[in-house]
């Protein structure tokens, strides 16, 4: 509805959103390809493609109305320029996606390495010393 106002037409929200089954069901097929489950993690990948698949549309949408109110370019000469145009910034946004979360198990295995648990920090032998924070 929001897009339909902002666009002043039906079908550009249609047009944005009509890829978004695509990206689902990819991603769906990806998981069965490499015989993996829907876990959380994978669940919240689905959720982030779908989000960079809609905003990818309406950028490239916005650019081409932008070509063809100003410049009177066809829809098809429009659509072809927002593509050019808007591929190096959604290759950033899509690899800066990517990369992000490749860092959480390297995070992880620090994080497991390093926790140790309280009980575990103050031996017998250091609570007879003065400088416990027991004592």
């Amino acid at each position: 509805m929001v897009l339909g106002i902002l666009y002043e037409s039906f079908i550009h929200p249609l047009t944005i959103l009509s890829a978004l089954p695509f990206a689902g069901f990819g991603a769906l097929l990806t998981l069965l390809l490499f015989r993996m489950e829907l876990s959380v993690y994978a669940f919240v990948g689905v959720i982030m493609l779908v989000g960079l698949v809609k905003k990818n549309g309406i950028m490239m949408i916005d650019f081409a109305l932008e070509a063809q109110r100003i410049e009177g370019k066809s829809a098809h000469d429009a659509i072809l320029q927002a593509c050019s145009i808007r591929f190096r910034p959604i290759m950033m946004t899509t690899m800066a996606a990517l990369m992000a979360p490749s860092r959480l198990p390297s995070a992880w295995a620090s994080a497991r390495n390093r926790a140790v648990p309280s009980a575990s920090r103050w031996s017998a032998d250091s609570r007879s010393h003065s400088s416990s924070p027991c004592t």
